[in-house]
């Protein structure tokens, strides 16, 4: 041991002598491209603020200044990591990206829905009311390229149930057809002829029933409608053909009502006027005794053909 009584040193020994030839500890190099991160870290852009460019203002659509602007509070300058090329360079190629996603996607959601020709056709369904699941469902597969499990089967569970509705109505519908009361139309026709060269929308009111003429731009065009005066109930419609086609909340009373009126509407428009004290073609009140009389107001006797 080495102290100040036992000392075996000499004061002009070398270093290495005295610690035993120790080699000393390595430096930590940084690498390259650590060097490079650490330079980046360090390095920031200053640029003038996008938004106000520069001013720090912010204006209304008037040019009136209302206070500081939001992006740079004030400053009119924005500090970034990189460059606004290296910003760009970026969105671009982020953009590029999220376009092969959604086209691949996209691509993936019309293979689907040509595989599941009754599941498309109820996810193309327009939107009616509140219902929007099937709009819901076909914006994921759109945006997606593929429903998830349960999402799937409640696709399927519900086009399912849709087709089978269809079925059921196109039978029912067919039913009614085949049914349908052939009726004598010429003279209601004849008044309706008549009355749509004085009124844009032509109605008869015969008790609670009530005759429209289907517009002339519909596919209903040349039929008569049929409906329940007092609450628009749907009752059916009389074709070209001379056919009442009923709905199904059509009774036999209102059968029978529409036979009537058919075969005679201007008796029946009469019988109203004199049951009910008002034209049945325009709804007024029969006041002048002539019009009590017939049943029925000169003016609309005359427009209707009666």
């Amino acid at each position: 041991m080495c102290n100040e009584i036992n000392c075996s040193h000499d004061f002009d020994d070398a270093l290495d002598d005295i610690f035993g030839g120790l080699e000393a500890a390595p430096r930590h190099v940084l690498a390259d491209a650590e060097v490079a991160r650490a330079t980046r870290a360090a390095t920031t852009y200053t640029e003038n603020c996008p938004s106000c460019r520069g001013s720090g203002q912010f204006r209304s659509y008037s040019g009136r200044v209302v206070g500081d602007c939001f992006k740079c509070k004030g400053k009119g300058t924005q500090t970034f990591k990189t460059s606004s090329e290296q910003r760009a360079k970026s969105q671009a190629s982020a953009t590029a990206t999220r376009d092969r996603k959604a086209a691949t996607a996209a691509e993936q959601a019309n293979a689907w829905l040509d595989a599941n020709p009754v599941e498309a056709e109820w996810l193309r369904e327009p939107v009616k009311g509140d219902f929007t699941f099937h709009a819901d469902m076909l914006a994921a597969l759109v945006k997606y390229g593929e429903l998830t499990e349960r999402q799937e089967a409640a696709v399927r569970n519900a086009a399912a149930k849709s087709a089978a509705r269809k079925l059921q109505w196109a039978a029912d519908r067919a039913e009614r057809d085949a049914g349908a009361a052939v009726l004598s139309l010429d003279k209601i026709r004849t008044g309706f002829d008549s009355a749509v060269r004085f009124l844009k929308r032509p109605k008869l009111r015969i008790a609670d029933i009530q005759f429209s003429l289907a517009p002339a731009t519909g596919r209903n065009a040349g039929c008569i409608y049929v409906v329940r005066a007092n609450d628009d109930t749907y009752l059916g419609k009389i074709t070209q053909d001379d056919k009442f086609i009923t709905s199904r909340d059509c009774t036999a009373a209102d059968s029978e009502t529409v036979a009537r009126v058919a075969a005679d509407p201007a008796a029946a428009a009469t019988a109203h006027g004199h049951q009910f004290g008002n034209c049945s073609c325009c709804g007024r009140e029969l006041t002048n005794p002539e019009s009590v009389a017939r049943g029925i107001g000169p003016i609309c006797a005359e427009r209707w053909g009666w």
